[in-house]
């Protein structure tokens, strides 16, 4: 039986009855061991990497029509070195929309695979298994029409539609590699990466709902059409999926692209390792990095996350609210090669009100909710006013920023005890979790309960030494190879960008840049922010998220982003905290608070040297803070925005704070 629950944490109600408990059982007797525990079976899972990933392989059912030689190469060594990036399962060929579509149409093709709806529960559409097969046959015949093939490129910019799902799975029956992009992102940001991978085709959605308003994007697209015509010679073909009406004769309707000769799907076999997709770095201080993504990588890691990290299976209902450009859309989707259902929404979250999120988890059935941090908060702040029963509802994971303390105790007080909270760290880099929840695992309310099956994870100081034994903060860091390493980074010098984004630090280990500690009690993980914004007044290292925990325990505050300020005639760094608030101005009052907290709570280490007002924080479209430009803001530096900022034009009020006086630090007191 399972610890009970208790206000501080949270434990599976039945944990022998999960995937991840089956798979430890199944490793037991294929090689007569004793593992009994989570950590047990993780340890056994690094250390025996080869046999860790041969039970995977068959465990999560992957598809193929040629099994794999072995493990990885191209020699016994491969497994023992993260660079260069080992070739995975050599030999093996398949397809990632077959192992997408096969076991939901093995066992329930009549049911629904896809429900899909615009803001506030508008125009459902539910798609059986077998309708689903059925339309990606019809856009992969298209795509082939236009002559579309393995290795081709094909882009989109759209919203989280049922559209933009079958351009995803028929780009992979075909071979195709897609490319993904919100419907608002600017124009800069669309071309930054749609000039780099040069598409083909390019899918665009000119007219969208957000926040209750229609919006007309013909005038941004139109200029982003005609500079990639004028740039990009392998661009044949624009399909606007809204109907709109265009002077530019040369964009396609949607009906006009499938009117083509319906023929039965077809898969084309690859290797393991072909591309799939294509992904982006942040891209917030210039052009964004192209991380090039393999089919059956990304497929396998995301199955492992799925069913041994989240309990994922057949009868489940996923839903992540994400749009087209954050990774997360790429996770969301990979559910179907479970056989799960999944659940897109596009538009805002916050239309006509948080409460709507939670309503549609009610009326959907949804087993598995994934949200973020920053909409947890404002659901918080807004107040639910009619909590449903959420009678289907097992996990809730949330991504994108780490999540505190007091974020988690709310969720406790206002979701039901039995529904689980997990906060995980991965990223776009491997389009997967790092570190996250086991349904073997206690979750502790602030805390990442442990990392993924197969996940070498250590944590380092800046000499390279392992110290996550002594609980102190340091670097997040991957010691050994796993499947969704990115294969390249797509454009010329791609592998030279690729080996400095993440073994320069660490010559040969991969370094993530999340700064972390390990809790020595609990074992649990806190991610403490970005190891690029670490704050370090006086010579002490912290995280940014340790000061926003404690914020959100201040309901005057809507928003907040901490910097650290060193000029150049600055002999230290000193700690800036801004803050958004509900009600204009910015009190004293509030201000001594939030010291005398962060003081009792943290310690005057970390009391910021300047509290200061503000009217808006800076995010990426993916709701991030931009924490590295306000820094160049106000260290008097020359901020070079890129095109994910969802609003840029909020750092010009920060240049105000660039002379403020040098505070002592705390810390040399």
């Amino acid at each position: 039986m399972a610890p009970p629950t208790t206000t501080n944490s949270w434990q599976h109600p039945s944990p022998h009855l999960t995937r991840v408990d089956a798979f430890r059982r199944q490793v037991n007797r294929r090689y007569g061991l004793s593992l009994e525990t989570y950590h047990e079976l993780l340890r056994w899972s690094v250390t025996e990497l080869e046999a860790f990933c041969r039970e995977l392989w068959t465990f999560c059912g992957v598809v193929c029509s040629a099994p794999p030689e072995r493990v990885a190469g191209p020699d016994d060594g491969a497994l023992d070195r993260m660079w260069p990036r080992p070739n995975w399962f050599p030999g093996a060929r398949l397809n990632f929309t077959e192992n997408m579509l096969a076991a939901g149409l093995a066992a329930h093709p009549d049911a629904v695979a896809v429900s899909a709806c615009r803001e506030g529960g508008a125009a459902w559409r539910h798609l059986t298994w077998a309708r689903l097969r059925d339309e990606t046959a019809r856009y992969a015949a298209a795509l082939r029409s236009l002559g579309v093939g393995q290795g081709d490129r094909v882009a989109v910019v759209t919203t989280n539609s049922v559209e933009a799902l079958l351009v995803l799975l028929a780009c992979g029956s075909v071979g195709a590699i897609m490319s993904s992009t919100a419907s608002d992102m600017g124009a800069k940001g669309i071309l930054e990466r749609y000039l780099q991978i040069r598409p083909k085709v390019l899918f665009v959605e000119s007219r969208v709902v957000y926040n209750g308003k229609t919006h007309d994007h013909r005038e941004k697209l139109g200029g982003v059409v005609a500079q990639l015509r004028k740039a990009v010679a392998e661009l044949e073909v624009v399909i606007d999926v809204s109907g709109s009406s265009w002077s530019d004769g040369r964009i396609k309707s949607l009906d006009n692209f499938l009117d083509v000769r319906t023929e039965s799907l077809r898969f084309a076999q690859v290797p393991f390792d072909h591309p799939i997709y294509i992904l982006y770095s942040s891209g917030t201080t210039g052009p964004p990095k192209c991380i090039v993504h393999g089919g059956g990588s990304a497929l396998l890691q995301q199955k492992k996350d799925f069913i041994l990290g989240f309990d994922l299976g057949p009868d489940s209902t996923y839903y992540q609210y994400t749009t087209t450009g954050w990774m997360m859309w790429n996770y969301l989707i990979s559910a179907l090669s479970l056989g799960a259902r999944i659940v897109l929404y596009d538009g805002s979250p916050l239309y006509p009100s948080p409460d709507y999120q939670v309503q549609l988890l009610q009326e959907q059935g949804v087993t598995h909710y994934g949200t973020s941090p920053k909409f947890l908060a404002a659901l918080k702040q807004a107040g639910i006013k009619n909590m449903p029963p959420l009678d289907s509802l097992q996990m809730t994971l949330s991504t994108g920023a780490p999540l505190s303390a007091e974020i988690f105790e709310w969720f406790r007080s206002i979701f039901p005890s039995k529904v689980g909270l997990v906060s995980a760290t991965g990223g776009t880099d491997l389009v997967a979790g790092i570190i996250g929840g086991s349904p073997l695992l206690p979750v502790h309310h602030g805390e990442l309960p442990a990392p993924s099956l197969g996940m070498a994870v250590e944590i380092w100081d800046a000499n390279g030494k392992n110290i996550e034994d002594t609980g102190e903060k340091g670097d997040l860091v991957i010691t050994k190879p796993f499947f969704s390493m990115p294969i390249t980074f797509w454009g010329e010098g791609g592998e030279e960008k690729y080996r400095k984004a993440y073994f320069d630090t660490f010559p040969g280990v991969w370094h993530h840049g999340d700064f972390v500690r390990k809790i020595v009690k609990t074992q649990g993980y806190e991610v403490l922010g970005r190891s690029d914004g670490v704050l370090n007044p006086g010579g002490v290292r912290f995280g940014a998220a340790e000061l926003y925990g404690i914020v959100d325990q201040f309901s005057e505050v809507q928003d907040c982003i901490a910097v650290g300020q060193r000029r150049k005639l600055d002999a230290d760094e000193q700690v800036l905290l801004f803050l958004k608030v509900k009600t204009p101005p910015l009190s004293d009052g509030l201000r001594d608070r939030i010291r005398t907290t962060i003081r009792k709570q943290l310690s005057s280490r970390h009391v910021p040297a300047h509290i200061l007002e503000v009217q808006d924080i800076p995010y990426t479209m993916n709701g991030k803070r931009i924490e590295n430009l306000v820094k160049d803001v106000v260290c008097g530096r020359t901020a070079k925005v890129g095109g994910t900022a969802a609003n840029p034009e909020s750092l010009e009020e920060y240049e105000k704070f660039v002379d403020l006086p040098l505070v002592q630090s705390s810390a040399k007191l």
